[in-house]
């Protein structure tokens, strides 16, 4: 597809449209209410493209133009009738032609810049072609449809049909019996249903992408799912649903909207189109800036009606077999059979039956006794619960010889590359790095620096932080010895990696990651280079994200090195979507349950569920898990979600007189994250019971500490013009002293439900009798941490530098205590003045 640069009307050419719709717009209504309702209709639109001009950059500059020329014409028409009933609207509607005037200027000047002289027909409207509306028989540019968000049927099937590079995404947005039943024969194409954006924005509307993400992850196919993973990469991606939108080719955005005017269906107003919530969270609600699309998406005019009445059923896929979830079979699996009892079967220690209330959600004795650290027999272990019951199956380890060639995907193409992967050190130089050091203490005190290979300082300061954290490296090292160690040991990680788990890597991640840390063992004293490391952390990475030598965001890096592990190394592996759905999603009448249970027994309870289909040695030590529940002001109904975390981001507080100078404590974050927020304006909640958005409350509640604690600070803070300013305040935070967090762990008896009556209230007694039945798994009192890694950012987010303090536990004065990695770069005996830092981005805790 020949790309052209994309062209816009002239002034001129725009003012003599307007003047055509006002003509038609007056012609065609009876008396001053209806001008007031198509100037409404008209503002509400041009807002829509002043908004979206403001966060990404750029918009429908033609439309917005249009819109607001003719509001201003229709209010100078309406002056002339005013009336007692309608001066006040009027005077309204003045006030906001004003208040927009600024963005309307600059809207106009960035059209009398790009303008193109056209020779058009005033008095037929059909003769103005929007821009970027191009007929099927000839080529567009891609970018032309950035500016406006309606494609039509003759468009799209001239891009997917054509040679091409460009990647288009459809998403088909219906029920998915719709999409199985009939969708567009596509290979780019994923089905997401409306239910699920409408289930995210009604638990709360400060939700992100990643919300959405890990929803479609329990019910897609893998290819599908990957699809919507990689959604950034494609350059445009076209949703639709049934019928959506004019059918008429031949009418353009403008016609389009005099017909809505004129037929006062606001309805079909571009501003209330069904795709706008799915809209906002894939392009404006992203956690992460890698993960933003490259332009705005667009809808498909008429839907897939239309696309069939054109193209017929040629251009259709039928039938049940194109991989969505309800086409998968029911198995007869006994982790779903172990769910429903989970689910269903009220078991209680004595023969007292626990109140009704409770039964829905109260654990099978096999699930109840099931204890996840079993499965991981790493000599660390610090769970106290043994059980002989229920263990995960274990995978055996995979043959694999010294020099390994791994098929790694490549993510530009269905294709794959082969790449020979040396792994080094050998077992006899893994040996070699073991001084007269107990192997804990070995583990503990090492200290080599990492080469920078081009702007990986991001991954430089993780990789140091997570080569300090004890039960990891004892994990992969769990037999380093004097004497020269076995195969089995050095080798003894393998036996947990589930090769069979397609969101993991089958391995080769974690294997690299383990040849990484005998590397840096091997080197210890020196530095090494990770060149291999990045070379495979880069290919795996979605859209190659780390392949590049761009400055990435080391959180980002952290999440997908722990994720990726978490993959290989989960036990827990149910293909089937349906059979995820059954274990991941409760019935209405089990969350009403789940809303008066005790927090403690709920969060005990929940966690189980979860360890269902996460269970690793990720999970075990640096996973933990809070609640967020949102309440009504009105009716005073109530919503809550557990929600697993391997890292706790904490918000910054700003407070009133801000000022660069200004300090705050990790007990503020702390706080801050745990205080009870208004939701109010455009952020109240969709009320099940009100069935409307109304004033509500969000609380969040930290239930579950990890043994591994990773808190990030939010330091970088979106604008509303799209941009990242950074937080630069000095949060001081315990280096020496111990990070108590028990204050925050809710013990039993607590409730965030005080709506509950006494008969719902459950005794204390009781909750133990039932926590008694069910797994602690390290959740006891206290919780005290030591900071043993810290990980500081310098800049801002495209051109910043990361360094990591460690702290060394080494025999000598040298390599004990405070050590400051840059790169390569090391200083030792570091103050701990100096590691906290107004600089510090993560810190790493382990709890003593």
């Amino acid at each position: 597809m020949t790309e052209e640069p994309v062209s816009f009307r002239s002034i001129a050419d725009l003012n003599s449209l307007s003047k055509s719709l006002l003509r038609d717009l007056i012609t065609g209504s009876s008396g001053i209410s209806k001008l007031i309702k198509h100037q409404v209709s008209l503002l509400e639109l041009y807002s829509h493209e002043s908004k979206k001009l403001e966060r990404i950059g750029y918009c429908d500059y033609e439309l917005a133009y249009v819109c607001y020329t003719l509001a201003l014409s229709l209010y100078t028409n309406s002056e002339k009738l005013l009336s007692e009933k309608t001066v006040d609207f009027v005077r309204s509607i003045k006030q906001n032609l004003v208040i927009r005037k600024d963005s309307y200027e600059t809207i106009r000047s960035f059209l009398d810049s790009n303008e193109n002289e056209t020779n058009v027909d005033p008095s037929n409207l059909g003769s103005y072609v929007s821009v970027g509306h191009v007929k099927a028989n000839l080529k567009s540019s891609m970018d032309n449809f950035k500016y406006r968000e309606v494609i039509f049927v003759e468009e799209l099937h001239n891009i997917i049909s054509s040679t091409s590079s460009s990647k288009v995404l459809l998403i088909d947005y219906r029920a998915s019996k719709d999409f199985n039943y009939n969708h567009i024969k596509h290979s780019e194409i994923i089905n997401i249903e409306p239910s699920h954006i409408n289930a995210i924005f009604s638990q709360n509307k400060d939700v992100t992408d990643q919300d959405l993400e890990e929803r479609l992850k329990l019910h897609l196919s893998q290819d599908q799912f990957h699809k919507f993973q990689n959604r950034y990469k494609y350059d445009l991606i076209v949703i639709y649903n049934l019928k959506y939108g004019t059918h008429m080719s031949h009418m353009d955005r403008f016609a389009y909207l005099k017909e809505v005017l004129l037929n006062e269906d606001s309805s079909a107003l571009p501003t209330r189109n069904p795709f706008n919530n799915l809209v906002e969270l894939i392009m404006f609600k992203n956690k992460y800036i890698s993960s933003k699309l490259k332009r705005h998406p667009c809808y498909l005019a008429g839907g897939v009606f239309h696309w069939h009445s054109v193209y017929g059923d040629d251009s259709f896929y039928t039938g049940t077999s194109y991989g969505n979830s309800s086409s998968i079979a029911r198995t007869s699996s006994p982790y779903l059979k172990n769910f429903g009892e989970y689910l269903s079967t009220a078991k209680s220690t004595d023969d007292t039956p626990i109140s009704n209330a409770f039964v829905p959600i109260i654990p099978s004795a096999s699930m109840s006794k099931y204890n996840p650290s079993s499965a991981i027999k790493s000599s660390t272990s610090s769970s106290t619960i043994t059980t002989t019951n229920v263990s995960p199956p274990i995978q055996q380890p995979p043959t694999v010889k010294r020099t390994l060639s791994v098929t790694i995907p490549n993510n530009s193409s269905s294709s794959s590359t082969t790449t020979s992967i040396t792994e080094k050190p050998t077992i006899a130089s893994v040996a070699g790095i073991t001084t007269n050091n107990t192997p804990s203490k070995f583990l503990d005190s090492y200290v080599t620096g990492l080469v920078n290979l081009g702007n990986s300082c991001y991954m430089n300061c993780i990789l140091q932080c997570l080569g300090a954290t004890p039960p990891l490296t004892k994990f992969f090292f769990p037999g380093i010895s004097n004497s020269l160690p076995s195969s089995s040991q050095v080798q003894s990680y393998r036996q947990h990696i589930n090769v069979n788990n397609k969101l993991g890597s089958k391995g080769i991640m974690t294997t690299n990651f383990f040849g990484l840390l005998a590397n840096m063992f091997n080197s210890n004293g020196k530095s090494y280079s990770p060149t291999n490391f990045k070379k495979v952390m880069g290919s795996l990475s979605p859209g190659g994200q780390f392949a590049t030598f761009d400055q990435q965001d080391c959180l980002e890096f952290l999440t997908f090195l722990l994720d990726g592990l978490h993959e290989d190394l989960n036990q827990m592996v149910i293909s089937n979507p349906e059979e995820k759905k059954a274990i991941s999603e409760l019935t209405p009448e089990q969350e009403k349950t789940r809303e008066i249970l005790p927090v403690r027994l709920a969060s005990t309870i929940e966690w189980e569920r979860y360890l269902k289909l996460n269970f690793s040695i990720i999970v075990d030590y640096f996973q933990g898990q809070y609640l967020s529940q949102l309440k009504c002001l009105e009716c005073g109904m109530t919503s809550t979600t557990y929600n697993a975390f391997s890292v706790l981001s904490l918000p910054i507080p700003e407070k009133l007189g801000y000022s660069t100078n200004q300090r705050v404590s990790l007990d503020d974050c702390l706080k801050e994250f745990t205080t009870t927020e208004l939701l109010d304006d455009n952020n109240k909640w969709h009320c099940p019971r009100c069935k409307r958005f109304t004033k509500s409350t969000k609380k969040i509640t930290i239930t579950r500490l990890p043994q591994i604690l990773i808190i990030h600070f939010k330091r970088f803070k979106m604008t509303p013009n799209g941009y990242f300013n950074k937080l630069d305040t000095f949060v001081n935070f315990p280096v020496k002293d111990t990070l108590d967090l028990t204050s925050y762990w809710p013990d039993v008896g607590t409730s965030v439900n005080s709506n509950l009556k006494d008969s719902e209230i459950m005794s204390k007694e009781k909750e133990e009798q039932i926590l008694s039945t069910l797994p602690s798994r390290n959740q006891q009192k206290p919780f005290r941490y030591k900071l043993y890694g810290v990980a500081n950012h310098f800049g801002n987010l495209t051109t910043g530098h990361y360094t990591s303090y460690i702290h060394k536990e080494g025999e000598s004065k040298k390599t004990r205590g405070w050590i400051y990695f840059d790169d390569a770069k090391l200083t030792y005996n570091c103050k701990e003045s100096d590691v906290m830092n107004k600089n510090a981005y993560c810190l790493f805790y382990q709890r003593i």
